[in-house]
């Protein structure tokens, strides 16, 4: 037969659960009920039983040996279906119990009787029972007697449990009394009145007089003013108020005094106390002495400013030595690459190819210490993105050879997990892999090799380039990032100032890579680095992110006449451009060495080109080029900023301003001829309504 269910079952066992009598000891005034019921009613077994999920626990028993059997078994499972008591005079006689295994063997019960314990809230969690091993009959008297007892045993079972919760209050209370007591933080309990002159001070705790100097005896009767004085701020004291008033938390930090007099940093939280209806009686305030902790956040305060400062003044440092040092190799090179482009003898020209290679060697060393002082003072910005390795790799590659074929170095072909993509800045990315190529192929050996493989490392990739030179000596391995170390490389006579790796590492690391090597001196070194994969998926595609590389051939020249307008206030630069163009005869140039003049002239001529300086004495190149975009007469001049400042934060910013390019110093002659060649000149049309455009 199926067990039934009183229909309010989660609600009965939750009550149970809640007076926590479940497996709980034998209790003697239980079995005092117990005991006298089984005298009352003659009978051999009485018990005070309790129906769990899947059981029927004795909290208490006559006559029986076992403390508990299944429910599908018990007669207090039927008993509590119901609230009157339940009578089973012969359950050998009963259907519901003929074939029950406490009926057929040991106890053998004939005579049953159970009344439900049922609690306040009408819910039954068991019985009183009494049973018998012969069939019985059962007076109304019997049964209002049982009933009665069941009521004792609910009353013992309530009052049992008052008395825990009201000994787990009174526990909680002296803990928290005692916690309180002992906390090192400030304790004030005040009343709730927030009425003028303020709430009522009721109890403060030892920490607060350890704080304040303030006794219990000083406080308590008192307000919170007390501590108040010149410099707590009134609009603290009022957003207190406010947040307190409508019953939220609030916390915050204010200037308290102490008794004598002194001032100190309070920071403070401060709860609404509520009573059961959910009124607030009291305010509950936790205090620490956070002076200390208020000088810490000033100086940190200070110290960020401070480094916000000295980083604006090293980004203003490297603009600025970026500019100084280009300047004047803008004129050696510019000057060098005109004399290659004229007849020379061969001693001329020897004597050029000497400037112009050491001029060069002298500008990739500014390059990188500046490259370097950018990537320390978190100055440099990197632009990550899905890179493909063996597309950059073969890029990097067009670059090396003809350096190894010069120094009669092969370059194996490339082999390992190569066509994949990597998370990193494209440009940074195919700079490291340049660096580590050149550096393979200058400190090989006569006839040596290159290898380069990939390996995937779960989400990483790591790429190694290996060479058969001479090595490096074990005691020199760990200098090999510190910059401008160099290792056995002057009878070698290469050259480079020992920055390429120390950048390179640098680089690496603020893409979210590493580098390494492993060498042994006599036979060849091998640099890896790793970095995190784009995706899982191999073979690699065209990206966006490639580098644009303009073209530096000499485009075929126009025959229209032309006029340049060159704002620069550095006369050797003047010179050099006069020099330049002197190859394009049709190109009239007008120079302005004030960015006011060069405005005055820009209207006036109208030019179909206008190259502007950045620093320039009256005004900043950069101010000039809004002038000249917000003048409806010059706004559609092409403008192109030449400058020895070759950050990229500040070509980028210019771009972004309205200039139509940037030529970094020292310029690329070719290049900027390229440029001038594919300038449109103005119609004559065009120019004279530019010039009157009010007419």
């Amino acid at each position: 037969m199926s067990l039934l269910l009183p229909p309010d079952e989660a609600a009965r066992l939750e009550e149970l659960r809640r007076y926590g009598l479940l497996d709980t000891p034998p209790e003697k005034a239980f079995d005092d009920i117990t005991k006298l019921a089984a005298r009352i009613f003659k009978t051999p077994i009485a018990a005070v039983t309790l129906i769990d999920q899947d059981r029927q626990w004795f909290k208490s028993c006559v006559g029986l040996e076992t403390r508990e059997v299944g429910r599908n078994f018990a007669f207090c499972a039927h008993a509590i279906l119901g609230n009157a008591v339940m009578i089973v005079p012969d359950a050998r006689a009963d259907a519901r119990f003929v074939d029950n295994p406490l009926v057929t063997g040991p106890p053998y019960i004939r005579f049953y009787a159970g009344a439900p314990l049922s609690t306040a809230n009408g819910l039954n969690l068991g019985t009183l029972t009494v049973s018998d091993t012969r069939p019985r009959r059962f007076s109304r008297d019997s049964v209002a007697t049982l009933a009665g007892l069941a009521q004792l045993v609910v009353d013992e079972i309530q009052l049992r449990y008052e008395k825990g919760e009201h000994r787990r209050a009174a526990e909680s209370l002296r803990l928290l009394q005692v916690a309180i007591e002992q906390s090192s933080e400030s304790v004030m309990i005040t009343m709730a009145d927030l009425d003028k002159p303020g709430p009522e001070i009721v109890f403060v705790n030892p920490a607060f007089t350890e704080m304040t100097g303030y006794s219990a005896e000083d406080v308590v009767g008192k307000t919170p003013r007390i501590l108040q004085g010149t410099k707590t701020e009134r609009s603290f004291l009022d957003k207190m108020r406010e947040q307190i008033a409508r019953g939220e938390a609030f916390q915050g930090r204010a200037v308290n005094y102490r008794k004598d007099g002194s001032e100190f940093i309070v920071s403070c939280n401060i709860s609404p106390i509520r009573d059961e209806s959910g009124t607030i009686t009291h305010f509950i305030g936790f205090q620490r002495d956070a002076s200390e902790r208020h000088r810490v956040d000033l100086a940190l305060r200070e110290a960020k400013e401070e480094a916000e400062r000295a980083n604006r003044a090293k980004s203003e440092f490297l603009s600025r030595m970026s500019h100084e040092l280009r300047t004047p190799l803008h004129s050696i090179l510019g000057f060098a690459q005109l004399l290659q482009l004229e007849g020379q003898s061969t001693e001329d020209a020897e004597s050029s190819s000497q400037i112009l290679r050491a001029g060069n060697h002298l500008l990739g060393l500014i390059n990188e210490v500046l490259d370097l002082a950018r990537v320390e003072s978190g100055r440099m910005t990197l632009t990550p993105g899905p890179v493909a390795v063996r597309q950059v790799l073969q890029e990097a590659l067009a670059l090396v050879r003809p350096l190894a074929a010069k120094r009669q170095v092969s370059i194996k072909e490339m082999a390992g997990d190569l066509d994949l993509e990597v998370l990193s800045d494209a440009q940074r990315f195919k700079q490291v892999i340049l660096n580590l190529l050149s550096n393979a192929v200058k400190f090989n050996r006569q006839g040596g090799s290159v290898a380069i493989s990939g390996q995937r490392l779960g989400e990483l990739l790591r790429i190694t380039i290996a060479d058969t030179g001479r090595g490096i000596r074990e005691e020199d391995m760990k200098k090999i990032f510190v910059p401008f170390e160099r290792f056995d490389v002057e009878d070698a006579g290469i050259e480079g100032a020992g920055l390429g790796l120390s950048l390179s590492k640098h680089l690496l690391e603020a893409m979210g890579g590493k580098i390494g090597v492993e060498s042994v001196h006599g036979e060849g070194t091998s640099f890896w680095i790793e970095l995190p994969l784009a995706h899982a998926t191999t073979g690699a595609r065209e990206l966006g992110l490639k580098e644009k590389v303009r073209t530096t051939v000499e485009a075929v020249r126009p025959t229209a006449p032309r006029t340049i307008l060159y704002i620069e206030d550095n006369l050797s630069n003047l010179r050099l451009v006069e020099r330049i163009l002197a190859r394009r005869p049709e190109v009239i140039l007008i120079s302005a060495m004030q960015g006011s003049l060069g405005l005055e002239l820009a209207g006036q001529h109208l030019p179909d080109l206008i190259l502007l300086d950045l620093h320039l004495p009256d005004i900043q190149g950069d101010e000039v080029m809004r002038r000249l975009r917000a003048d409806p007469r010059t706004e559609r001049i092409p403008i192109v900023m030449i400058s020895a400042d070759a950050t990229p934060e500040q070509v980028e910013r210019l771009r972004r301003s309205g200039a139509n390019d940037y030529l970094t110093k020292p310029i690329d002659v070719r290049r900027f001829l390229a440029l001038v060649d594919a300038t449109e000149p103005l119609r004559a049309g065009n120019r004279a309504a530019l010039a009157s455009p009010n007419e």
